[in-house]
């Protein structure tokens, strides 16, 4: 069984092998940014605060996107990592947010 939390709100059971980017817009609702789905803009970048055990390995080029952004250790892109099993809760930080137009 999977589940995820989402910027603190209630535990979802969900599908292994969901990704966390179709889960937090879908199940979350929450307007993420993404651009290009390949783990290469970096412009999805999520906060794994427990489980990160439970997600798919990162790929060289999101380690890649990672790094150049200067992201925290416990960062991964949202577009190409999936919840394989068990919790996991996630932040999703504002600078990842979706800008409303001006």
């Amino acid at each position: 069984m999977a589940r995820i939390r989402i910027n603190g709100g209630p535990w979802r059971k969900v599908m292994p092998g969901s990704s966390l980017l179709g889960l937090i817009k879908g199940r979350g609702g929450v307007p993420i940014h993404t651009s290009c789905g390949l783990g290469s803009c970096g412009s999805d970048i999520v906060l794994i605060l427990s489980g990160m055990e439970h997600l798919s390995a990162p790929f060289p080029t999101e380690l890649r996107t990672l790094a150049a952004e200067e992201a925290p250790a416990n960062a991964r892109l949202s577009c190409v990592t999936k919840l394989m099993d068990g919790d996991v809760e996630v932040e999703v930080p504002d600078y990842s947010l979706e800008q409303p137009a001006a």
